[in-house]
């Protein structure tokens, strides 16, 4: 939802006499037209772990032929110093608000004055720029004047002003595990489900029950392991419901592992079953693979891509180097490297660079 920054919408407010098992619509900190999207710790679990692994890369810009920049932009160090500490932050930024809202704006606050290409430059809220669409054409406006900025939308569609993310269309099953994880939480609060009761032959008053749980108590700290004792008159009868299948956390964890999915992530590299993880990965570094593959390298591509557009003269571009997030494993790349030194691709001088290890002595630098 996009709204005037001078009339923001009314906020819900418990009144006197709420009922205490209601809630009231959430509004996070990353704010209110995110209709609590973040409130599911899955949702902020995966987002964040994409936006981490991305702004991990680091950027750098390339010429047409695909060769790094003799000169490279200085917002790739940081876009704006006065707001952001470095590119990480701003890069980061960026991509919770490209898959939370489904857009981001991005806005020049200063230019070159011989190119007049962006020289610094914010992310705005999405939630304070007003988006038209005047005779086939975006129009964007800040609280009534009219606004130069980059508009980087996750899903389109020709005549919609706006982007669309991919929570749009799971709010279904992430109320589902919000009240998944409120119901399992009163559960606790209020003592959970017993895995067992001990039924007696006769009608106990309140003191004779509370004493024979407290004998219980007793004699199974004592027991050390051994079998329990009980007289004639007491049976242990244990229920055939156990507080697993009354937490539903089978129910709560396929939501998730859904959501997880929806945003481009593993279920496994957020501790969620995804029903074939050995069917699907041999090992662990194949996970991340795929993840690069997926996810991270379309998106951050289609990121760039229009970033660099915006900001970069020709067709100079800015691209991620994913090396140290799919980096195989040393015995792979030992491999790869004997095959490069006995094709003559590499020479050990190479390798030893490659690998970050110090020249051998005597070496020709």
């Amino acid at each position: 939802m996009i709204y005037p920054g001078a009339a923001p919408p009314l906020e819900a407010m418990a009144w006197a006499g709420w009922p205490s098992e209601w809630a009231t619509p959430n509004t996070d900190s990353l704010g209110g037209s995110l209709g609590g999207l973040v409130s599911a710790d899955v949702v902020w679990l995966c987002v964040d772990k994409n936006a981490t692994a991305v702004a991990s890369m680091p950027a750098i810009a390339n010429d047409p032929a695909g060769f790094p920049l003799a000169a490279q932009p200085s917002w790739l160090l940081n876009p704006q110093p006065e707001i952001y500490s470095h590119w990480d932050e701003f890069c980061r930024q960026i991509w919770w608000c490209y898959q939370l809202t489904g857009e981001v704006f991005i806005a020049a606050t200063s230019r070159y004055l011989d190119t007049k290409y962006p020289r610094t430059f914010t992310m705005l809220a999405p939630w304070l720029v007003n988006v038209d669409i005047v005779d086939g054409v975006r129009e964007y406006t800040i609280g009534g004047e009219p606004a130069d900025v980059l508009h980087i939308r996750y899903a389109s569609w020709p005549g919609d002003a706006h982007g669309h993310g991919p929570l749009e269309v799971a709010r279904e099953r992430i109320l589902a595990v919000k009240v998944l994880m409120r119901y399992g939480a009163d559960l606790a609060a209020n003592g959970g489900i017993p895995w067992a009761v001990l039924k007696h032959k006769f009608k106990l008053g309140e003191g004779q029950a509370q004493a024979l749980k407290a004998q219980w108590i007793a004699a199974a700290r004592s027991r050390m392991g051994a079998p329990a004792v009980l007289d004639q008159d007491t049976e242990l009868e244990q229920l055939q419901t156990t507080p697993k299948d009354m937490a539903l956390s089978e129910m709560q964890q396929f939501a998730e592992a859904r959501i997880a999915v929806l945003l481009g992530v593993p279920p496994f590299l957020v501790g969620l079953p995804s029903g074939a993880d050995s069917l699907t990965y041999s090992n662990v570094s194949m996970i991340y693979d795929s993840h690069w593959r997926e996810t991270l390298r379309p998106h951050s591509k289609y990121l760039m891509g229009a970033l660099s557009a915006w900001a970069l003269p020709g067709r100079s571009h800015v691209e991620l180097d994913a090396e140290a997030y799919i980096r195989a494993a040393p015995l792979d790349r030992a491999q790869t490297y004997k095959i490069y030194l006995e094709s003559g691709v590499m020479t050990p001088d190479e390798v030893r660079a490659a690998e970050r290890l110090p020249a051998r002595l005597g070496a020709t630098p």
